[in-house]
């Protein structure tokens, strides 16, 4: 936007309170089918923005919506004593500009105004998996611990199916079939998909589900507290945390990496790209997000190849 056009949608967008422009942009992902965990992500994110535009006491309009504003904003969460990794900026960078989009459409403005801010780079890591070594001490801590069929059935299926924390947390009685060996779970963008469940797993979990009393009803949360409450996403991965200490592993474990430790296995065992995609729930489109799992392949042949290189195994 040029700095004439900007100037005559000055006044108007002065009147547009920032905060309840939001709502209506989170009220717009709602009607359109976005799933609760990322409307929450964007109303955390765009909080924070507009929070930060008010911090001199003054109530932030859609005309503070401009690119410095924005650069000053991320300059700002750096500069605490802990500063945020980048993928997190650069997932702020995003959904800012997502209501950019939304905003210049809704308000009929001729372009989105923070539509020149760069998304920062994110570098690409190899998120850690657990061995085979590690993955029988993690399933011997589950199976001893203070709640032995729930843990070692959670344990299992995250690491048999590969499914998401979210994913993990909303699974209900219902969802789970374990005669035809499936779950039915709900991913990213209100995709509905059917994982396919190993034996080990369906028998771990049908001793958990029969062994619950009261009898739980189809629509009851496959994994529950002492109080019959369902395990919350963070609840859940505090217990993978706690598992992963009794067991020893000094590999950082959490549910993210033993869904990286599911894909490994996956591809090690024989399993093909294209059906890893449709099992972890990733869109045809991104195939770029699966071949990073390939790439934990590739870790491993690499260091397969030092213990058997036949050259560096010469005297």
């Amino acid at each position: 936007m040029n700095p004439a056009a900007a100037s005559a949608f000055a006044p108007s967008l002065d009147g547009y309170r920032l905060l309840n422009v939001v709502e209506e942009y989170l009220a717009a992902l709602q009607v359109a089918g976005r799933s609760p965990r990322t409307i929450e992500w964007y109303r955390e994110n765009l909080a924070e923005f507009s929070w930060f535009l008010e911090r001199d006491g003054r109530a932030a309009t859609v005309a503070d919506l401009q690119p410095a504003a924005v650069r000053r904003w991320l300059l700002s969460l750096n500069a605490r004593d802990r500063q945020l990794a980048p993928s997190s900026l650069a997932g702020r960078v995003r959904t800012i500009k997502a209501f950019g989009t939304w905003t210049a459409a809704e308000l009929d403005l001729p372009a989105n105004p923070v539509r020149g801010v760069p998304i920062p780079r994110v570098p690409d890591q190899l998120v850690p998996s657990l061995r085979d070594h590690e993955i029988a001490r993690l399933i011997q801590a589950a199976s001893e611990s203070r709640h032995p069929q729930r843990d070692l059935a959670l344990v299992l299926l995250m690491i048999d199916t590969g499914i998401r924390l979210s994913e993990v947390a909303a699974l209900r009685i219902a969802d789970v079939d374990l005669i035809d060996g499936r779950c039915r779970v709900m991913g990213k963008g209100s995709r509905e998909r059917a994982v396919p469940i190993g034996r080990r797993t369906r028998k771990a979990l049908r001793a958990w589900t029969s062994g619950r009393r009261p009898t739980p009803a189809a629509r009851s949360p496959m994994f529950t507290g002492p109080l019959g409450l369902s395990l919350s996403p963070r609840g859940i991965h505090q217990l993978v945390r706690r598992l992963a200490r009794r067991a020893g592993i000094e590999t950082r474990c959490s549910p993210h990496v033993l869904r990286h430790t599911f894909a490994r296995a996956f591809l090690t065992n024989g399993g093909d790209v294209f059906s890893l995609q449709r099992i972890l729930g990733h869109s045809p489109r991104s195939i770029q997000v699966t071949r990073r799992y390939v790439e934990l392949l590739d870790e491993d042949l690499r260091a397969v190849h030092r213990q058997a290189s036949p050259v560096d195994r010469l005297p």
